[in-house]
């Protein structure tokens, strides 16, 4: 029988993430007994973790919000439950393939069905990959700033980590605003790095390869013109990247309070995990796995107890990584749901004479702004948004 490759790439991936996490759980219970972390986890106290709950629900409602704007300030009539189910589908996808790349292919193939253009919704998240990490880097400036004395001395000699990870993270804006200055560099740059691979055997046909990114230079360089041209959509779109990373960094505090911890005050876990984040963010596994359970450990290992840390592991794991793969999945079940229920009934009228006034309700297309019917409309080609 002839397997699926992508299928089988989705199945290694989900393998490797449970994978590592047994091995984690098999580390932390060489160390402990297991009756000792449940009882741990047993006496978190439920309204910080309703807390942390919480924080989950700004990133997931960001998530599909600031498409949703987007697809506003483009004129593109998009629903908001629509836009939060493309969310929910691409953070099910990036938290399964490494380095996050599944999930803006799928978020465009998702919103294609409901008549969003792929040109629109590849520049929605390339502007919201910039949002984000353009609040990232500046809230873990301002972190290291206000907190650097605590961040050295619970990182001590790992610092260099935190470093790299700004290194890296500052290349993908970097990049952004070359192509606003210079599109033609970032071309000969894209095709200096393939024929690079193309050496290194990791590339089979350049002129293929170099195809495919040109094409996503081009989504990219039309992002670039919405920021350029349209400071002021960029701004609330950024606003929005501010209020998500908080949310998303803001849990790990909820986890310290849940186990009656309150040493340290909510700005300098904020700023610790931050660093957490983006020393771990450069790592090209699903969901950063390992690095991030690793770094945990060596990060928080002076603000969580040893009998209680690898319970906070956990819990923190579950809420801002293992939440996402679940509710990310419901998301998945539930356009495919959709998506069989509108196909059938599509069959349907195909095979039935067609009534005067029924033909509008043939499909579930994208929820208008202004009207009652539910056909996504592309972006007004003759106004200028």
């Amino acid at each position: 029988m002839k397997v699926n490759k992508q299928k089988l790439k989705s199945a290694l991936n989900i393998l490797f993430i449970f994978g590592t996490f047994i091995l984690v759980l098999y580390f932390a219970l060489s160390q402990e007994d297991l009756s000792t972390v449940g009882q741990t986890i047993r006496k978190l106290d439920p309204w910080w973790m309703l807390g942390g709950l919480g924080c989950f629900l700004v990133h997931m409602t960001m998530e599909g919000g600031l498409l949703y704007v987007f697809y506003r300030f483009q004129r593109v009539r998009v629903s908001m439950r629509q836009s939060i189910l493309c969310g929910l589908i691409g953070m099910y996808y990036s938290s399964i393939t490494p380095a996050a790349t599944g999930g803006q292919p799928m978020q465009v193939y998702s919103m294609k069905k409901y008549g969003v253009p792929a040109g629109i919704t590849s520049s929605a998240l390339a502007v919201k990959f910039f949002c984000w990490q353009c609040a990232l880097l500046l809230l873990g400036a301002v972190a290291w700033i206000f907190n650097g004395a605590a961040i050295h001395r619970a990182l001590g000699k790992g610092i260099w980590m935190v470093s790299l990870g700004f290194f890296i993270n500052g290349i993908m804006v970097v990049l952004v605003i070359l192509l606003a200055i210079s599109r033609n560099a970032v071309r000969a740059i894209i095709i200096f790095c393939v024929k690079a691979a193309h050496r290194l055997r990791l590339v089979k046909d350049v002129q293929k390869t170099s195809s495919r990114w040109d094409a996503a230079l081009q989504d990219f360089h039309a992002s670039v013109d919405i920021i350029t041209k349209h400071p002021a959509q960029y701004l609330s779109l950024f606003a929005l990247s501010l209020i998500q990373v908080t949310g998303l960094m803001s849990a790990t505090y909820c986890v310290y309070r849940g186990f009656g911890l309150n040493a340290a005050g909510y700005g300098e876990i904020l700023a610790i995990q931050l660093m957490l984040y983006i020393a771990a963010s450069f790592t090209p596994l699903p969901g950063a796995s390992g690095a991030q359970e690793g770094g945990f450990y060596l990060f928080f290992g002076s603000y969580f107890p040893g009998s209680i840390v690898f319970g906070a592991l956990l819990v923190w794991r579950f809420l801002t990584y293992y939440l996402s793969i679940i509710t990310g999945f419901i998301g998945v079940l539930i356009d495919g749901s959709r998506n069989r229920k509108r196909a059938t009934r599509l069959a349907a009228l195909q095979n039935a004479e067609p009534a005067d006034g029924e033909s509008d309700d043939a499909d579930e297309q994208a929820q208008p702004l202004d009207a009652a019917d539910d056909e996504a409309q592309p972006p007004d080609q003759e106004t200028e948004p």
